[in-house]
């Protein structure tokens, strides 16, 4: 039962287990079975095909050749980002990337293996990019903190806007929802909360699917600039 404001982002456990591993396997399963095309058939296997591609092209459409290798982990990356964000917006359930910790233990080892394989690959290179071209050469070591914490900024960055955008909309649901629930004596001032969450609802699936769009599309930049 819900008792505060914030008390949907409290992880409740089943038989002790924590529902954020339960909701984290889901989201594991169905990337591993529910995404092979293989799965379908017929019509329906057209169009999941059809569907597949068109995600695909979207979020790599302006990706390297060099960052193919790359793809199927950036794509079950985005299929489990996005299982989780829209599990979490059935009623009673947990959304695990509302948490920073979840958030996080993705974006930071992406980023180090991204930027560990750059400096892998091309150390000089990575290193020039600390100084931009035609930095005046009083500004360099400015510019060389400037960037490195710019560097660094970036999985927290990439971390904060997925956890802080669902846990926001997650929010203002449970407001709305409450007030419809408060205002059920007005019928019409209920109905018209009662719309306003549909609305809303059908807003934060459209999140939910931007905010895995946005973290996949995030690290394919991050890889690019690195290879």
């Amino acid at each position: 039962m819900i008792n505060s404001l914030f008390g949907q982002f409290s992880p409740d456990t089943i038989l002790f287990i924590p529902l954020q591993l339960v909701s984290c396997m889901i989201a594991i399963v169905w990337a591993l079975y529910i995404f092979p095309t293989n799965f379908f058939s017929g019509r329906i296997s057209y169009i999941w095909t059809t569907v597949r591609l068109e995600a695909m092209k979207l979020l790599f459409q302006n990706g390297k050749k060099t960052s193919a290798p790359w793809i199927t982990t950036l794509t079950a990356v985005f299929l489990i980002i996005l299982s989780v964000n829209l599990m979490g917006l059935f009623p009673y359930a947990f959304t695990v990337t509302s948490h920073a910790s979840f958030t996080y233990s993705l974006a930071i080892p992406l980023w180090l293996s991204v930027n560990f394989l750059g400096f892998f690959m091309a150390f000089n290179s990575r290193l020039s990019h600390l100084v931009p071209q035609g930095t005046p050469s009083f500004l360099i070591p400015a510019m060389v903190w400037i960037e490195t914490l710019s560097l660094i900024a970036q999985p927290i960055a990439l971390g904060l806007r997925l956890a802080a955008n669902l846990t926001a909309g997650h929010l203002l649901i449970f407001l709305l929802s409450t007030a419809t629930w408060i205002l059920a004596s007005s019928p019409i001032v209920s109905a018209l909360t009662l719309i306003i969450l549909g609305l809303l609802f059908i807003l934060e699936v459209g999140v939910a699917c931007i905010q895995a769009y946005v973290f996949t599309s995030l690290v394919n930049f991050y890889l690019d600039q690195n290879i």
